[in-house]
């Protein structure tokens, strides 16, 4: 393996892993705050790529990618108000299935409003081309912003998990067993 392929590789896999990261983040948090296990989560990032689509062919790029976050954000709070909350009473197999059935609603309802065909979109010229060149390949800008807007969500709660880990440790009558707090304490 050559150094080239050898880096770019590397940069790749860390790329997609940042974005894995985005995606994964999502659905943690969700499990963490609410004890709801989504099967619609991945519907809910397909909802929200068509919402920026939309959007962008509206009034730009730059505005759909803040507010399409926005729009299904706001969709999911409604889907929350108005159906997780009537089957969470009733425990984990009926919020399964409600989200199970929702995720086949949303992908019905995407196929009803911009067909079944891949959507022709466009990266902005600001995201095209290189962003750097190692030896003959190139870099793309668009996943450098994706590997920066993952690292800006990741920060916030990588701080906020080593805090807590911290605090939790220092407390009188706490175990913490297989957490050593010196080195927690060294890197927060």
């Amino acid at each position: 393996m050559t150094p080239e392929l050898a880096l770019i590789s590397a940069l790749n896999g860390i790329s997609y892993g940042l974005l894995l990261f985005m995606l994964a983040s999502g659905l943690t948090l969700i499990f963490s705050m609410m004890g709801v296990l989504n099967f619609a989560h991945a519907s809910f990032y397909m909802l929200g790529a068509y919402f920026g689509y939309q959007i962008s062919k509206w009034i730009g790029f730059w505005p759909a990618l803040v507010l399409a976050p926005i729009a299904t954000g706001l969709f999911g709070a409604v889907v929350e108000r108005f159906g997780l909350r009537r089957v969470h009473k009733w425990g984990h197999v009926p919020e399964l299935l409600f989200t199970f059935g929702l995720s086949f609603i949303i992908v019905e309802l995407v196929q009803v409003i911009w067909g079944r065909p891949p959507v022709p979109n466009e990266l902005p010229a600001d995201l095209q081309g290189p962003l750097f060149t190692i030896y003959t390949t190139t870099f793309p800008i668009s996943r450098g912003f994706i590997m920066l807007a993952a690292v800006l969500m990741m920060v916030p709660r990588l701080k906020a998990c080593i805090h807590s880990s911290v605090r939790f440790g220092v407390q009188p009558g706490s175990a913490v067993v297989t957490l050593n707090i010196a080195s927690v304490a060294l890197v927060s």
